[in-house]
């Protein structure tokens, strides 16, 4: 596999997992802690520090440490246009299916 093909593969790794989403929509409008994080979604410390690593790592947020506390916050607003982009296809693709799905159901009621 190539080198661009990994870096994609490890991209969409990182943003097909619900928690790493609600953190993103989380630090939308604004910088949050990792425990204020925590607490919104209902989640463990340490579950809350593998993602929001894992998000770091990909770049996809940053962090600003003022005294002993990390704020976290969006490192690039464009992540949230894709997102909105991602969700557009999925649901052209699921009105399809749905569209192909009641077709087949109207051809299998006729015969």
């Amino acid at each position: 596999m190539s080198e661009l093909k990994k870096d994609v593969v490890e991209f969409l790794k990182a943003l097909a997992d619900q928690t790493r989403l609600d953190i993103l929509d989380l630090l939308y409008n604004e910088k949050k802690t990792s425990s204020e994080i925590q607490l919104v979604l209902n989640k463990s410390q340490s579950t809350i520090s593998q993602h929001l690593k894992v998000l770091t790592n990909m770049a996809f947020i940053i962090f600003e440490r003022i005294n002993n506390t990390k704020y976290y916050e969006i490192k690039n607003r464009e992540i949230f246009k894709l997102l909105i982009d991602i969700k557009s296809f999925v649901d052209a693709i699921n009105k399809e299916r749905l569209k192909t799905m009641s077709n087949e159901d109207i051809i299998d009621t006729l015969l």
